[in-house]
């Protein structure tokens, strides 16, 4: 019964993980798409964090609010991600995941468990950024919004030229002041929308590839969940 239990609690966890990642993942598509379509000043924003991205570690906060058309209680996650490269690690209140680029560690800290697997490539298109970049190529129209406006942020807003996609529009907001990402908002055509918020985003963050490990010496008892 504990198994199905922390089974559960690790299969809604994940979810909200892939929804945090996918996220941050078609941020970054966004701009890739926008360094074609969109002028120079949008143009030199992008390339220059792009560059950053791909060479070094990023992180930040971030709350995500999840809402659906038929329930109006959204539902909200916290925590913190760092991405380097093909790594990343994903922090909550109660659960943390660790991805070195081959192994995943996914932490629940209620039941002091750690489930290990190794990622399929399409469990990774689903959970790593790095991944989803080149599924998503030429499939968006990028414009800068003719709708959000903002003093302070820059409004970027991709359709997908599909018309069978999920997705209806994605609105991305970027800070004038120092490039740094602000928001993205992801609008499903059955109503429902995913809103990611980000603070204390850093650049160029200087991580040890170790953080990207699960530590168990660090978690007295844990019990660990070989998949593999």
């Amino acid at each position: 019964e504990g198994k199905v239990a922390l089974f559960k609690q690790f299969s809604i966890k994940k979810i909200i993980m892939k929804k945090i990642i996918y996220s941050i993942a078609l941020l970054f598509f966004c701009f890739q798409t926008a360094v074609a379509q969109n002028d120079a000043n949008a143009d030199k924003i992008v390339s220059n964090l792009l560059a950053e991205a791909r060479n070094n570690a990023i992180k930040t906060s971030f709350k995500l609010s999840i809402s659906e058309k038929s329930n109006s209680q959204a539902m909200a996650s916290m925590g913190t991600f760092t991405i380097k490269g093909s790594k990343f690690v994903l922090e909550m209140a109660d659960m943390k995941v660790y991805f070195d680029g081959k192994t995943q560690w996914a932490y629940v800290a209620k039941n002091n468990e750690v489930s290990v697997t190794e990622p399929s490539e399409k469990e990774l298109s689903e959970t790593n950024p790095m991944a989803i970049l080149s599924g998503f190529k030429a499939k968006s129209i990028i414009r800068f919004s003719s709708k959000v406006k903002s003093a302070q942020n820059y409004c970027i807003e991709m359709t997908p030229k599909a018309k069978n996609q999920d997705i209806a529009k994605i609105e991305v907001q970027i800070a004038k002041s120092n490039g740094n990402l602000y928001s993205i908002k992801l609008i499903n055509k059955n109503g429902s929308a995913s809103l990611l918020s980000l603070t204390n985003f850093q650049k160029n963050v200087k991580v040890a590839d170790a953080i990207f490990v699960f530590n168990s010496a660090k978690y007295k008892g844990v019990e660990v969940n070989d998949l593999r």
